[in-house]
């Protein structure tokens, strides 16, 4: 029988869908508060981004265009050819689209560089874990007389893993690499 994987019930282990559901929550909602934090502003921008990237948002410039080239040119010569007038409100608009859309994705890249040190910050909690827990296992392993070569390769992982020297690692291979 499964565990029933309530968090908070004693005796009873959650199972991987119950935590995983429980961080997917504690992230959306933390998400949810940093929107709700933005200036109306930003909240207008990143709607107004999200619709102009849209199939609808197509359609309806098509059909202002369309309209607009029909009128003038049965109709109503408010703007004649060749729709000076038309070319200034597209500007304006190829304009106002590309500004929204550098903010829009500004505000996308801040996000992603929060969840990118929240990963960052989750991988080194999880580096020193396991090299608590190899060194607990190698306690184990010595109590219990397993010969010290065995051991060799786990006692090396057990050493604390400096961040900073690993990227200064990268960043020297990655200059390496591209000589």
């Amino acid at each position: 029988m499964k565990p029933s994987g309530a968090p908070g019930r004693p005796g009873r282990t959650p199972t991987i869908e119950a935590l995983t559901e429980r961080n997917i929550e504690s992230i959306l909602c933390l998400e949810d508060k940093e929107r709700a934090a933005k200036p109306a502003l930003y909240k207008m921008v990143s709607t107004v981004a999200a619709f102009c990237g849209t199939v609808t948002f197509l359609w309806a410039n098509l059909a202002v265009f369309a309209v607009w080239i029909a009128v003038n040119e049965s109709l109503v010569k408010f703007d004649p050819y060749p729709f000076t007038f038309l070319l200034f409100l597209v500007s304006l608009e190829a304009i106002f689209l590309s500004i929204l859309i550098l903010i829009s994705q500004n505000m996308a890249a801040e996000e992603s560089e929060r969840r990118h040190h929240l990963d960052l910050q989750i991988n080194l909690l999880n580096e020193r874990e396991m090299t608590a827990m190899l060194r607990l296992m190698t306690h184990v392993a010595t109590r219990l007389g397993v010969e010290a070569e065995a051991q060799r390769e786990v006692r090396s992982l057990t050493e604390d893993t400096d961040p900073g020297s690993v990227l200064h690692q990268i960043v020297r291979a990655e200059s390496a690499h591209d000589r």
